[in-house]
């Protein structure tokens, strides 16, 4: 009996849950983020908006000023 009940507080904490957190959906402009990855103007994006402390390479956004300047940290 006390399992049962266990089970069904447990339960009762999830839906709770659901219903409080949102759900995060990553689309821009009804696009995904694979489609994104390939999208010039979004890419120009952000590459303007990391471009003062970060960088992009193959996809990814480094933000190593060191490494930008061509400069190895030790």
């Amino acid at each position: 009996m006390k399992f049962l009940l266990s089970v069904i507080a447990l339960c009762l904490v999830m839906i709770t849950a659901k219903l409080y957190i949102p759900e995060a959906h990553a689309e821009v402009g009804d696009m995904n983020a694979y489609e994104l990855r390939y999208d010039d103007d979004f890419v120009e994006a952000v590459t303007r908006t990391v471009g003062d402390n970060c960088y992009v390479k193959n996809f990814f956004v480094y933000c190593d000023k060191l490494e930008k300047y061509g400069k190895k940290s030790d």
